[in-house]
Parts: C-alpha cells; structure tokens; sequence
C-alpha cells in the first residue's frame, strides 16, 4: 500500500504534535510555517523539530502560500493553527485537508476561545479534527476527544491538557485517513458559538461588587502572572491570585 505523505503546516507553537506523529511513523514530508524570523517566532520549535528529523521547511507569505503549498507532493494538509487563511485553491488541491481546533466544536469555534471554556464553567473540552474548508471551524467533523475540566484549571492546565489531547487526536485522525476508514458528520449548528476576541490585560478587571464565588471562574481563567485579575482601592490596583492549601502532584499548573 502506498504510504500517506503529509504536509504539516502550521504558525504556533505544535512541536510536541509534530514529534509524537514522527513518533508514531506518521510520513511527514514538509512543514510550512508563515515567512517571519526564526528567533523570534512563535514556532521557532516546531522548526526545530523539522530539523531535527530531517523534514524540508518552507516558509510562506500570504502571496506565495498557493505556489508553493500545490508544488508539494502529499495526500494530506494537515493545518495545526496556522496564522493565515488558507486559500480554497489549496485546500482543494488535496485529497483530504483537515484542521485541527483545541475545542469541542461546534462550540467555542474562534481563534480566542480558550479563557471562555473556563469563565463559562465548562465541565469538559477537547479537541476537534475536521474538514478544512473556506467556512473557519465550520468543516465536517472527523474526530474528536474530550477530556474532563477541573475546577481548579487554569490557562496554563488547560494548555497542558489541550496539548496532550490534540497530539492524540490528530494521530487517530490520520489513522482514519491511512486505514480509508474516513467518516465525516456534520456540525450541529444549533450548538455553535463563536469566540475571536482577544482578551488583553484589561479584561481582567473584575466587578469586586460581586460576591466571590460568582467571580470564581473569571478570576481563575485569568493567567496569575501574567494577566492577573485585580481591581481597584481607590487609586491603588489589587491583583488576585489563587491557591490550594494543598493540592496532588502533577497539579502544579492548578489553582
């Protein structure tokens, strides 16, 4: 049988996906990433990773992705948070070409819609596979995995757990593909929600009106060093930061 080749294109930081398919004998023939720096780019490891394991790297502006994308030969595109939309005329150009999204959709479909899981109190998340299309996040389904959200998570876990998640989604997802065992299912759109804007330090004032506990999920999905919540006393800001008096190991990332 004639082995799956599959490009990996991508704009974030998806070393730990890229090595566990290399891992598990995934045929990986080109990463791409957005034409920037390496030094100072978000996926300067997954270049490293390309590197490491001998994979061809090309680099892409929006004017010369669809050049030089269809030059590739491969079955797959596989798009792992890619900074860009991808042209039709390449998503076309495969056999299957899939998107990987770090929730369950159709819901918290957007680029920004991690804190959201947590300030809505969801009790799960996951990961989705599904078909790329022009639509972002609205392609038919392929695969998806959940895992079950703590009360205790924070951006920081809920990274850790996303990334674990993803990693083994997207194997299955090719595996499915490898095996012709391809099942798609469409989304129900009665279910959809939609999260693109980007949060930045000022949402992380909060309403010290408000009684505590209904504070709680706002305050944990707000990063403790980085992005702290707070508010004011008078002039002077207060930031706010969580903890269990005890808690097990592994849970370091936890309130």
């Amino acid at each position: 049988m004639k082995e799956m080749k599959v490009i990996f294109i991508s704009g974030g930081a998806r070393e730990k996906t890229l090595e566990y398919l290399l891992q598990n004998s995934i045929n990986i023939v080109a990463v791409v990433t957005p034409y920037i720096n390496e030094k100072n780019a978000r996926f300067s490891r997954v270049l490293d990773v390309a590197k490491t394991y001998g994979i061809t790297i090309y680099q892409v502006t929006s004017e010369s992705i669809v050049n030089t994308v269809n030059s590739i030969d491969a079955d797959v595109l596989l798009s792992c948070g890619f900074s860009f939309r991808i042209p039709d005329v390449v998503i076309n150009h495969f056999e299957h070409s899939i998107n990987v999204h770090p929730t369950l959709l159709p819901c918290y479909r957007g680029y920004r819609s991690g804190p959201y899981i947590l300030i809505n109190g969801e009790k799960e998340s996951g990961v989705t596979v599904h078909k790329l299309t022009s639509e972002i996040d609205k392609g038919d389904i392929l695969c998806q995995k959940s895992f079950p959200v703590s009360l205790f998570d924070t951006p920081k876990s809920m990274k850790r757990k996303t990334d674990e998640c993803e990693k083994e989604t997207v194997l299955e997802a090719l595996q499915l593909i490898e095996s012709n065992n391809v099942k798609y299912r469409k989304q129900d759109e009665s279910l959809a929600s939609t999260y693109n804007y980007m949060r930045t330090p000022k949402d992380s004032l909060i309403d010290c009106t408000k009684p505590l506990i209904e504070l709680y999920n706002e305050i944990r999905a707000c990063d403790a060093e980085d992005y702290p919540a707070f508010f004011y006393i008078g002039e002077e800001k207060i930031c706010i930061k969580m903890w269990r008096a005890s808690k097990p190991d592994g849970e370091e990332d936890m309130i």
